[in-house]
């Protein structure tokens, strides 16, 4: 199983081996790069062994298999043309490698393996295996598995640490229904980090995570979409998963960071059509920065949750975000639990509760913190007796300053159902279920959600309306990019 002969890459040979310029049919164009990359590709310009000889057919699982027991910097020489090639029993990595697929290289698991395994100690961050410029297709955990090992249909990680960059991970799958039995794509395990540059996650599925699930392991997100992934998963956590469509991650004090990332268009069977993030201890960081949660779905009828996210015991910063267009019976956009939370130039737009309250956000645990210069507008919760389209939940230890609270409908109120706390600057209307006992009740004339420059898109106010210059104690930019004046104007986004 092990004996297929290693080539080793003479230097004229290197560009035929790995060549970053070379797109294979299932490898996207990068995404768009937003934010600073934590991570570049390694320089894989003097390997440590070679698959393949030239041609497409010398290009095995044997041959990767063999060079992945050694470790060390790997790439492909198939020739010219994009190649894939199948995997049917999973290749195992237990010491630092850098597997480099040069844009050309596509591993197939052909819906009945696994494709990479990270074999480590639990509590450890090495070795670190980082994948790059390769295309992961068709991995399958086993499919009946109830076993936390069970997941991850493309990567699992046991331990370590993994990086993967300008990666493609398309219809991978891991087991349909159980707790903790996540990550479609992407499973990491305790240890260290997953650190994910530059990829691509579309039609993965699995219980809990239909891309990518982490457990007790830090999570960083940088220039990446998620589209069209789905956890299949039912009654929540615990219960038989279904607990975010794109991205799960439980544990207690670890790390997650998103920046310049999309995530539109998942769907989850209980929580967090988007995103699941649960710090069991409380202790926990959530950082999103110039990212979108879009279109995202709880599919469960008369009881999911959280359409877009499902943040819980976290201290969460929020920057330069939309949170839009997402769905579920109970709350629409943003459900938080007892966060400490700090959300600036952050937009909720059209987000849908449709069986009860909290069109866009719902605050449970008496969550703390400061929403500033932010923008609620057009969010709904319009199902008989049910209401509060902005904001259910919370109380004046989560202070509003500088928002806008616009737009939105509910069956009992259009606004808030409590009141929260006032930093001053904000405006709502209507004035029906305010949100704030000093609110100002005036229409600050918002155009549509939209494209308005800037990484995310915004609703701008208009020029000559009320917002401008109501907000005070303003940072320093807003959603766009573009430098404030003093005094600013209300909300996500300069007019």
């Amino acid at each position: 199983m092990r004996n297929p002969t290693l080539i080793l890459c003479a230097t004229a040979l290197l560009a035929a081996c790995s060549s970053p310029g070379r797109k294979a049919p299932v490898i996207h164009d990068p995404p768009p790069v937003v934010c600073e990359a934590p991570a570049g590709p390694v320089d894989v310009s003097t390997p440590d062994h070679v698959v393949g000889d030239g041609s497409a057919g010398s290009c095995t699982e044997g041959a990767l298999r063999e060079a992945a027991v050694q470790g060390g910097i790997i790439v492909f020489n198939c020739g010219a043309d994009p190649v894939v090639i199948p995997v049917r029993q999973t290749v195992v990595f237990t010491t630092d490698a850098v597997v480099d697929g040069g844009g050309l290289v596509t591993l197939d698991g052909g819906s009945a393996a696994r494709i990479f395994l990270l074999d480590a100690n639990y509590n450890v961050t090495t070795p670190v295996l980082t994948v790059q410029r390769l295309a992961f297709r068709g991995g399958a955990a086993p499919r009946t598995g109830d076993d936390t090992a069970d997941g991850g249909g493309a990567i699992y990680r046991d331990g370590g640490s993994l990086v993967a960059i300008d990666c493609d991970f398309i219809d991978n799958h891991a087991p349909a229904t159980g707790q903790d039995l996540a990550g479609g794509a992407i499973y990491a395990f305790g240890g260290g980090s997953t650190t994910l540059v530059g990829c691509r996650f579309e039609g993965n599925s699995a219980s809990d995570g239909g891309a990518v699930g982490s457990l007790n392991g830090d999570l960083i997100v940088v220039n990446s979409v998620f589209t069209g992934n789905a956890a299949t998963g039912s009654d929540g956590n615990p219960g038989d998963g279904g607990c975010g469509g794109a991205i799960y991650q439980d544990g207690a004090d670890e790390r997650t960071a998103f920046c310049g990332v999309t995530i539109r268009g998942n769907t989850a069977g209980a929580i967090g059509g988007g995103v699941f993030r649960v710090s069991n201890d409380g202790t926990g960081t959530f950082t999103m920065e110039r990212t979108a949660v879009d279109a995202n779905t709880v599919t469960e009828t008369g009881g999911g949750n959280a359409g877009g996210l499902y943040l819980q015991g976290l201290d969460l910063h929020v920057v330069d975000s939309t949170i839009s267009r997402n769905e579920a019976h109970y709350n629409g956009g943003l459900w938080i639990h007892t966060c400490q939370v700090r959300m600036t130039n952050t937009t909720v737009a059209g987000n849908s509760a449709v069986g009860s309250n909290g069109g866009g956000l719902w605050l449970s645990g008496a969550p703390t913190g400061l929403l500033l210069n932010c923008t609620l507008a057009d969010n709904h919760a319009d199902a008989d007796g049910q209401g509060a389209g902005a904001v259910f939940g919370g109380d004046t230890g989560l202070v509003l300053q500088n928002t806008l609270i616009v737009g939105n409908t509910g069956w009992w109120g259009p606004g808030c159902s409590d009141t929260l706390g006032d930093g001053g600057g904000n405006l709502q209307f209507t004035g029906e279920a305010p949100c704030t006992a000093q609110v100002t009740v005036v229409d600050p004339l918002l155009g549509p959600l939209g494209d308005h420059g800037g990484p995310v898109e915004t609703l701008l106010p208009s020029a000559t309306g009320p917002a401008v210059g109501a907000g005070t104690d303003c940072p320093a930019s807003d959603a766009t990019g573009r430098t404030r004046p003093i005094p600013c104007t209300s909300g996500a986004a300069e007019p």
